[in-house]
């Protein structure tokens, strides 16, 4: 029978109910529940791909949900920079967000990441800003750990069987609302009307 109450209930397994639960892992000893509505990583197939067709608009798509989210069978690449992917300098220090960065890069190296990080030689940087500049386009120079797709995979696998030796992992689990009580969530209803209190 499973269990119906936990301290912290993780609605979805993308990059950020994974590292929520990393976190919480690390530092705590809590009943955690990870609820994600598509298929574990092993079971995520497209049958776009296998069956060489156009989209079955399958629910939920099997590339965009399940264990480790849309990036699962992407190329892996972590951006090592402030300077793309956002204006998080506008809400965190500088300072604090390259400390971020090197911290969940750490967590990458922990679980199998490649060593090699792309985008640090300075004369070929050099080079490729003046052409770039010939053509009236600006390069921003950004270091990059690539991860490759299959390492990529592993390295969310790794986070699996890490976070499923202390928690509870509930793949094929659809949250259909945040049940609130006073202004405070105490817990959620699935789509199947399971009610887990946390």
């Amino acid at each position: 029978m499973k269990k119906k109450e936990y301290e912290v209930i993780i609605i979805g397994a993308g990059p950020a109910g994974i590292f929520t639960a990393l976190e919480l892992s690390k530092k705590n000893n809590m009943d955690i529940l990870i609820l994600e509505k598509g298929k574990d990583l092993d079971q995520r197939v497209c049958p776009m791909r296998s069956k060489k067709e156009s989209c079955f608009h399958c629910s939920p798509c099997s590339l965009l949900s399940g264990w480790g989210g849309a990036g699962a069978f992407s190329d892996g690449k972590l951006n090592l920079s402030t300077e793309i992917g956002g204006h998080l300098d506008n809400y965190i220090d500088k300072d604090r967000i390259i400390n971020l960065i090197k911290y969940v890069d750490d967590i990458y190296l922990e679980f199998g990441a490649n060593k090699t990080v792309y985008g640090t030689n300075e004369e070929q940087i050099d080079i490729i800003k003046k052409e770039a500049s010939w053509a009236n386009l600006k390069l921003i120079p950004t270091r990059i750990r690539h991860l490759g797709t299959e390492k990529s995979a592993e390295i969310l696998k790794k986070m699996y069987h890490f976070l499923r030796s202390k928690n509870n992992i509930r793949t094929s689990t659809e949250v259909k609302k945040i049940l609130v009580d006073k202004g405070r969530a105490i817990g959620v209803e699935t789509t199947k009307g399971e009610v887990i209190k946390g």
